[in-house]
């Protein structure tokens, strides 16, 4: 249910930003997530078509991009995704890494007509 807080700002903003463009309708939101933030995009869309009913974003969908987490080994410098090791570099095989947890939440831009 955090999902709610955080299409109120989604929803809140788009439309702020669609009404002051002149804008009669927004067709699709495109968001970045970071694969540790949490939030469900298919769930955010449920809220947002409630949301919406009656406005310039009624009907709205949601593209969701999800940007992963990295692990940076701190022997050999190497970066890699988190999904890409064992509890190891695959590089050099230190076990001296450090994650990088991305919890990025950013609405990166939206389509109109």
């Amino acid at each position: 249910m955090h999902e709610l807080a955080v299409t109120e700002y989604v929803f809140n903003l788009v439309k702020k930003q669609a009404d002051a463009a002149g804008v009669s309708h927004v067709d699709k939101i495109h968001l970045l997530l970071g694969d540790q933030c949490d939030y469900v995009p298919e769930i955010i869309e449920e809220y947002l078509q409630v949301m919406s009913e009656g406005t310039s974003l009624e009907g709205v969908k949601v593209d969701a991009t999800v940007k992963e987490s990295m692990v940076k080994c701190l022997d050999c410098g190497s970066e890699f995704t988190r999904h890409e090791f064992k509890d190891v570099c695959p590089k050099c095989g230190s076990e001296n890494l450090k994650l990088n947890r991305c919890t990025d939440f950013i609405v990166k831009n939206i389509e109109v007509s």
